[in-house]
């Protein structure tokens, strides 16, 4: 899922979740407690039924390499990942989301069909949204939600600033 921050990323993912009535199990790949190994026993010991959220996965690998590298720890490589996610791709009952705030910084080798099947961009937010928000606070106003959007740019504030 990609798109601006505060457009909904993880709020969609638990949506998802809760209509699929699954669990989530929230995966950091940044924390410096994190290796390979450990990787792929998270991911292994992860319940069935459940979505697996990596975050920010753009915050983790800028052309392959690891954006904490002077950092001291273990660090999750990116031929670790890609192992991983094949892993997860041959386990049933198990849905992995990855998040990015930019997309053009992922190595193609992580979005290819087979571990990225499905791509969905949240932008920010529209009028007809801007509108709906306002209604959601302030039902049977629909004037001021109209007036309300008018003012506002379209396309150019989250969900999450409004």
């Amino acid at each position: 899922i990609q798109g601006p921050p505060g457009t909904g990323k993880t709020s969609f993912t638990q949506a998802v979740a809760g209509a699929l009535k699954l669990n989530i199990c929230y995966l950091n790949l940044s924390s410096g407690h994190m290796d390979d190994d450990g990787l792929n026993r998270a991911l292994n010991n992860a319940p069935s039924q459940s979505i697996i959220l990596l975050e920010d996965i753009d915050g983790i690998f800028v052309s392959r390499e690891s954006v904490n590298q002077s950092d001291e720890g273990r660090r999750v490589s990116f031929s670790g990942l890609l192992n991983a996610l094949d892993g997860v791709r041959s386990q049933e009952g198990r849905i992995l989301f990855m998040t990015t705030n930019h997309r053009e910084k992922l190595d193609p080798a992580l979005m290819r069909p087979g571990r990225a099947d499905f791509h969905a961009y949240l932008g920010n937010a529209s009028y007809s949204q801007m509108v709906g928000l306002f209604l959601r606070f302030y039902p049977k106003q629909e004037d001021l939600a109209n007036d309300f959007a008018k003012r506002l740019p379209e396309f150019k504030l989250s969900m999450a600033k409004l």
